[in-house]
C-alpha cells in the first residue's frame, strides 16, 4: 500500500512539474533584446503568445506564436495572412510559419530556468516567391535564407 501511495505521489509530482514547465504564461511581460535593443511585449492568451515588438527605428511588428500544436492565421502587419503552427515543450517553444508568398520561417524560443531571459532563434528555411517581407526590398531577405539568433531577451517588466 505504501509503495502504491508513493508511486501515485511521484506520478502526480511529475505531472505537476511538466505542467508548470509547459506554462506559456511565463513568457508574459516586457523583454529587451541584448543584440539589437528592440523591445517585445508578450501576452499569452487562449494558447497563443501575442508579440508586439518595437524595433529601435520605431517600427512595430505584430506576430502570433501558437503554443499548443494549433495553427493560427495572423491578421495584421507584415505577417498578415501568414500561418503559424507551434508547440511548447517544457521551456522550449518551436513555431513554423509560412508567409502568403511561400517564405517559411522556423523559430525556437528557450526560456531560462529562472524565467528572467529567453533565447530566440529565427531562421528562414525556404524562400518564397520574391523573398520575405516585400520581395527583396532593402531589409526584406531578397529570397536568401537567413534569420537571426540566437538572441537573448531579458525581462524588464510585467
Amino acid at each position: 500500500m505504501k509503495k502504491a501511495i508513493l508511486r501515485a505521489t511521484v506520478a502526480l509530482g511529475a505531472a505537476a512539474f511538466l505542467m508548470m514547465a509547459q506554462d506559456a504564461s511565463k513568457f508574459n511581460g516586457t523583454w529587451k533584446g541584448a543584440d539589437n535593443g528592440q523591445v517585445r511585449k508578450l501576452t499569452f492568451k487562449d494558447g497563443v503568445i501575442f508579440m508586439e515588438e518595437t524595433q529601435t527605428n520605431g517600427r512595430v511588428i505584430l506576430r502570433q506564436y501558437p503554443t499548443q500544436g494549433q495553427e493560427v492565421t495572423m491578421t495584421e502587419g507584415v505577417w498578415k495572412d501568414s500561418k503559424a503552427t507551434g508547440k511548447l515543450e517544457g521551456n522550449k517553444l518551436v513555431v513554423d510559419t509560412t508567409m502568403p508568398n511561400g517564405t517559411k520561417w522556423h523559430d525556437e524560443w528557450t526560456l531560462a530556468d529562472d524565467g528572467k531571459s529567453y533565447s530566440a532563434l529565427r531562421q528562414m528555411v525556404a524562400a518564397g516567391n520574391g523573398g520575405a517581407f516585400g520581395g527583396g526590398k532593402k531589409g526584406g531577405g531578397g529570397g536568401k535564407k537567413g534569420g537571426g539568433g540566437p538572441e537573448t531577451f531579458t525581462k524588464i517588466g510585467d
